[in-house]
């Protein structure tokens, strides 16, 4: 059950703080130039796509989660 919780946390919280982030400076700076603020509030959306794709993944996989934890440790090792 954690470990579910665990590759969760990992992949899948940066994107979505990092898309909330984005989204709120671009709402909140009134005084940016329209497009400048566009462009912030579009990297938030993807950012939060990207979270949305990334669960999306991990409830489809058929491997369980302790055994794709296991592969992203691993890649984190190599790298």
């Amino acid at each position: 059950m954690l470990d579910g919780f665990e590759l969760w946390l990992r992949k899948i919280v940066v994107p979505l703080f990092g898309g909330v982030a984005l989204c709120g400076v671009g709402v909140s700076e009134e005084g940016w130039w329209l497009p400048f603020r566009l462009v912030f509030i579009a990297g938030g959306v993807a950012g939060f796509w990207e979270c949305v794709k990334e669960t999306w993944m991990l409830v489809r996989s058929k491997e369980s989660s302790k055994a794709q934890l296991d592969r992203l440790e691993d890649e984190a090792w190599r790298q």
